[in-house]
């Protein structure tokens, strides 16, 4: 019920996929995953997100994004995936 929603649509409209998160998609928690799911229902990839914690010596503003998708996807819906990610990233996690 409030968990993330989205549907990747291609550029005549058409859900290509979809992106499902978990119901607390916030910066604190150090480890997300956000399922790509085919427009059949079958997970086919994850938008992961990792933060490597607390360190006094760095910068602890500092989080690892990942794309995991099958190798043999289309090379377009590769891109739509890349391009949601930073969205993902800029609407859940990005503070400054």
């Amino acid at each position: 019920m409030f968990t993330p929603y989205f549907e990747v649509c291609d550029s005549e409209g058409i859900s290509t996929v979809r992106i499902q998160g978990s119901c607390c998609n916030t910066r604190c928690v150090s480890e997300q995953d956000l399922q790509v799911v085919s427009s059949i229902g079958e997970t086919i990839g994850r938008i992961w997100k990792r933060w490597p914690g607390y360190r006094e010596e760095g910068n602890m503003d500092h989080e690892y994004f990942g794309l995991d998708v099958p190798q043999g996807i289309n090379l377009k819906v590769k891109v739509l995936l890349l391009a949601a990610t930073f969205l993902l990233n800029h609407m859940f996690f990005e503070m400054s």
